[in-house]
């Protein structure tokens, strides 16, 4: 009894040693930074903490924005932070929060985001892998409102989101927010980032310009019946004066199966970054790219 109690004992000492021999692995060097599903945001996390000496104009985003200003490549005239929805607003804030601390200097930050993006509490089963795992670490805690702890900490196993073997992993708990929402367009922490983010641009004396990313046609509908009181209900007129008036919608063969992200997102890159830049005293903005069903 007494070996196969120290057998047993050996057997899982060497399983739980080897189990963690590939995320410490990854862990070194911050390898997985680069394998896991979100590395673009952990890309935007390090590059908003870099000095950066070749535009003023700094843009953030989702998904979309991501796609037609890759952070990899987009350096000037717009310095692209995009990454994805799935940080929410407080991501959002955390990247340019990062960039202003590091003394780089900026005139102008684009928030580049589809009208459902604004929606985003914090509650989606994306969460924890694009938000938890990259921004819940102590120099951020901080920066975190009394409302995003409260949502963290409905998502099952947030703690264990720094753990070695998850970190460094895609799992994530399968997570089905039972959040009660009374909101259409922007949720809690949208308005809570959306004021902090205009705090930063009084501070750093710099343009906030809120602009949407192209829209398919089967969307409109949705976007036509969001209350756009919430906007005036939060004090936001002035950011999203023309962000409605502004979309520009493509027929639904412009984009992939999941109805979001282009097929063709180059397509529209150079369209986007002479509008955005005529926002800010930048070049004329060009006529719309050709595409089935464009309408405004």
């Amino acid at each position: 009894m007494k070996k196969f109690l120290l057998k047993s004992v050996l057997f899982v000492l060497i399983f739980f040693a080897l189990s963690h021999v590939r995320p410490l692995y990854l862990l070194s060097k911050d390898r997985y930074k680069r394998t896991v599903a979100g590395k673009e945001v952990y890309y935007s996390i390090q590059k908003s903490k870099q000095r950066n000496a070749l535009s003023s104009r700094v843009l953030l985003g989702d998904s979309v924005a991501y796609q037609m200003f890759k952070n990899t490549t987009s350096n000037n005239p717009i310095y692209s932070l995009a990454c994805n929805q799935a940080v929410g607003l407080t991501g959002q804030f955390v990247l340019l929060n990062n960039y202003l601390k590091a003394g780089n200097h900026v005139d102008a930050v684009y928030l580049l985001l589809s009208p459902f993006s604004f929606s985003n509490n914090l509650n989606q089963v994306y969460t924890y892998q694009y938000f938890l795992k990259p921004f819940y670490r102590d120099e951020y805690f901080p920066l975190f409102t009394k409302t995003v702890v409260q949502q963290i900490h409905k998502i099952p196993y947030y703690y264990l989101s720094r753990y070695p073997q998850v970190l460094t992993s895609n799992w994530a708990p399968d997570f089905v927010s039972r959040d009660q929402t009374n909101y259409t367009f922007l949720s809690p922490i949208s308005v809570e980032y959306l004021a902090r983010i205009k705090e930063l641009s009084i501070k750093y004396d710099f343009k906030l310009i809120v602009t949407p990313t192209p829209m398919s046609l089967s969307n409109r509908p949705k976007i036509e019946s969001m209350n756009k009181n919430e906007v005036a209900i939060n004090h936001l007129e002035s950011e999203f004066k023309n962000y409605f008036s502004d979309i520009l919608y493509l027929d639904d063969s412009n984009f992939v199966s999941d109805g979001a992200h282009l097929k063709n997102p180059q397509k529209y890159a150079e369209y986007y970054k002479e509008r955005l830049l005529k926002q800010t005293g930048g070049a004329p903005v060009l006529p719309a790219p050709n595409a089935t069903g464009l309408q405004r």
